[in-house]
């Protein structure tokens, strides 16, 4: 059946990249349907269950990668070097997150406090970035998070963000 080769061509492509793959994307390059390509991933999906990877949909594509399980063995292996922000900067890429495009005074409005330092500490580690300016005096940047913040936080899509009580 051809779709043991999609699926073996879709696995090829998923485990090359080093960010995730989208449907869109991987039904351009095999030139076929996205509910084919869709199926072919279900099918990976489930092929890989009782396996230490696993197939995850983050950063709006497809991806491999370890099972959290499998983490404090990987961790001894070689310890990761974790990004580490201030207070701060997590509360200011929380305001960011949830409410992107958002520009620096409307952030320390919620804040109430400066937010420079945080917004710069977030653009140096590339979890958050300018997404434009806000037609508004002075022209103030907007800023957006980054598919880099997705992959750090696993999330497929900023929709997945827990909802907010």
């Amino acid at each position: 059946m051809e779709d043991t080769k999609t699926k073996s061509i879709i696995e090829a492509l998923i485990f090359s990249q080093e960010n995730s793959l989208s449907e869109k994307m991987l039904a351009k390059i095999l030139e076929k349907k996205e509910d084919i390509i869709k199926s072919a991933i279900y099918e990976l999906k489930e092929d890989f269950k009782d396996r230490a990877i696993e197939l995850t949909n983050i950063a709006g594509g497809w991806k491999f990668q370890t099972k959290k399980e499998f983490f404090p063995w990987i961790e001894k292996l070689s310890p990761s070097k974790k990004t580490k922000l201030s207070k701060q900067a997590l509360v200011t890429l929380a305001i960011i997150a949830y409410n992107q495009p958002i520009t620096k005074q409307e952030i320390e409005r919620i804040r109430g406090v400066d937010s420079s330092g945080a917004i710069h500490s977030l653009l140096d580690c590339e979890f958050v970035e300018i997404a434009g300016v806000k037609k508004a005096p002075g022209n103030p940047f907007l800023y957006r998070t980054t598919k880099k913040f997705l992959l750090s936080t696993g999330l497929p899509d900023i929709s997945a963000l827990p909802k907010i009580e």
